[in-house]
């Protein structure tokens, strides 16, 4: 007899194919999530308010905090913390090519009066 045959009893239906096995459920606090997403948003008003002497410090304090309360809503409440790592590689591969996609655009944004003069518009001298 095969191996297969003898771990089942005969009484016992085989698992029948393409049937999924329900994962473990996590415990996630998320009243401590909602807790930190609301004092995040109060760190983004704060720096809002309060004004460096560069303005590239409130933007990218503001751009931080941004990112950390996404990546908290998508980790815990999109529930991505817990997917396997072909959800990685779905998400992280458009995001490169936006950035890429973004950071090839940067010059003809920055330069884009110096390269895309509009044509004159002279006209042709008409005859009496």
């Amino acid at each position: 007899m095969s191996e297969a045959q003898t771990t089942h009893s005969p009484r016992e239906p085989e698992e029948a194919h393409g049937t999924t096995v329900p994962t473990p459920h996590h415990a996630v606090n998320y009243f401590a999530i909602f807790a930190t997403l609301v004092i995040l948003t109060i760190v983004t008003v704060a720096v809002a308010f309060y004004r460096f002497e560069n303005e590239v410090v409130n933007l990218l304090l503001a751009l931080l905090v941004a990112s950390i309360k996404a990546t908290l809503v998508a980790m815990f409440f999109m529930h991505l913390k817990f997917e396997g790592k072909l959800i990685y590689l779905i998400f992280f591969v458009p995001l490169v090519l936006c950035v890429l996609l973004i950071v090839a655009l940067i010059p003809d944004v920055l330069h884009g009066p110096l390269f895309n003069t509009p044509p004159s518009l002279s006209f042709p001298h008409q005859g009496p």
